[in-house]
């Protein structure tokens, strides 16, 4: 009889041990680190055109007024203009030179400035904001 009691004690013990150990590892918050290490819990998604992890609503500007939201994230030297559309992956996009106009390697993105406008054209949409 007092070996049953051991047994099953030790039985309950392990139950308990593994339930605990398998609910709370694989769901610690920051434990969501992508390829870049950036914590997609926390906000952050990895910006090609800054090489950083980045809160979009931090680091870029935001459009709205459209079929989805989209953010813009320049580079520090405006070289790049990175398109983050709600609906996909985002889009790096390199200025033309000499002009106020980035586009993509492939693809019909486009970023471009003309009059106090920055206009993002994306998902076959145009995209307007005045600058400040």
């Amino acid at each position: 009889m007092k070996h049953k009691n051991y047994l099953l004690g030790f039985v309950l013990a392990a139950i308990v041990c593994c339930s605990c150990a398998h609910s709370s590892i694989g769901n610690l918050v920051g434990s969501d680190r992508d390829e870049h290490g950036c914590i997609g819990s926390a906000g952050y998604t990895w910006s090609y055109a800054l090489h950083s992890c980045v809160r979009l609503w931090e680091a870029g500007t935001r459009f709205d007024a459209g079929p989805e939201q989209v953010f813009l994230i320049y580079s520090a030297d405006s070289t790049f203009a990175e398109i983050f559309p709600s609906s996909g992956k985002s889009v790096l996009c390199k200025r033309v030179k000499g002009t106020n106009v980035w586009k993509p390697r492939k693809g019909h993105e486009e970023v471009s400035i003309q009059n106090g406008v920055t206009c993002v054209k994306v998902n076959n949409y145009n995209y307007t904001r005045a600058n400040d």
